[in-house]
């Protein structure tokens, strides 16, 4: 009997799971990176407790969807166009830098890389039609990455009536340490090491699915989660489209995912046909927490 996907587990936890003979192909032990997952357990669906009790009280929670946190007196972002962007996630930062204790963090080693601020928000928004695949997506002012200070004078606002979403939606969550798999398509593999390596992603996804909606019939869907490896596969964009749009200057600079957003669920149709929301930035960029340097991408590859 197989050992299912330790979620939380701390790396050694991890490990024994890729030793069963069905994964050890991959070879994937070195291949993980830490993340920090968005889950959903134990919320209801809807605004009415974010609205009520979690923000008036500043519970550190995390939402997709629904309300943005603004500023008094400014004004919604809107895309080049004039269309206002949808208010795609908030991720409250304490709780994202806290997922796991520094003991636990230490265990990763070099494969857990952070960089976002350890408090605040980092709220995303997007017009869902800029999919950023061409150097000119950069000038519609297609999306907004930015980061929120929490000593600021912060309010929660709803968005213009003239914002049309393809269906309403908010989904409050928490952020809970995890690791990523790399996809399967980011290795040079031969046919049983490429099965093995789309079994872990399989039985990955399942754990995770199982932990957030507590059905073992369930699905399997991809995850909601911050850092790590794209569940849609990194080559296109870190080969064929961060070189023209971010082109990398510094020897030690490389481009990290900084969100990877699931639209299978809270988001369902939100960025086509089940396609992810990534977010993508330099390394150096990251450093100096310049989120007007972010790229996004809606991966319909």
């Amino acid at each position: 009997m197989s050992i299912p996907a330790p979620i939380h587990g701390l790396p050694s936890q991890i490990w024994g799971w890729l030793n069963q003979p069905h994964l050890q192909a991959a070879q994937l032990q070195e291949r993980l990176a830490y993340t920090v997952v968005f889950s959903e357990q134990g919320f209801a669906a809807g605004e009415q407790e974010l609205r009520e009790d979690y923000w008036p009280n500043r519970v550190p929670v995390c939402w997709l969807g629904g309300p943005a946190i603004m500023a008094a007196g400014e004004s919604w972002p809107r895309n080049s166009a004039g269309e206002p962007l949808a208010h795609i996630a908030c991720f409250e930062l304490s709780g994202v830098a806290g997922a796991l204790d520094a003991e636990g963090k230490r265990q990763w080693g070099q494969q857990l890389s952070e960089g976002l601020p350890t408090e605040g928000y980092l709220q995303i928004f997007h017009d869902l039609q800029t999919y950023g695949y061409e150097a000119e997506d950069g000038q519609t002012e297609g999306w907004l990455v930015r980061w929120l200070h929490p000593s600021a004078e912060l309010e929660i606002r709803d968005a213009p009536a003239d914002l049309d979403l393809p269906e309403p939606a908010c989904q409050v969550g928490l952020p809970m340490a995890s690791f990523s798999p790399p996809s399967s398509l980011d290795g040079d593999y031969i046919e049983a090491q490429f099965d093995a390596a789309e079994h872990a992603i399989e039985e990955y996804q399942a754990s995770w699915t199982l932990q957030r909606t507590g059905d073992p019939d369930s699905f399997p869907v991809p995850v909601t989660h911050l850092y790590g490896h794209s569940q849609a596969g990194q080559e296109v964009p870190c080969q064929e489209v961060l070189p023209e749009v971010l082109p990398l200057t510094a020897e030690q600079d490389d481009y990290r995912l900084i969100a990877d957003i699931e639209s299978w669920t809270s988001l369902a149709g939100w960025f086509g046909d089940a396609s992810p929301l990534e977010v993508w930035m330099r390394q150096s960029d990251l450093q100096k927490h310049d989120y007007t340097m972010a790229w996004c991408m809606i991966r319909t590859d």
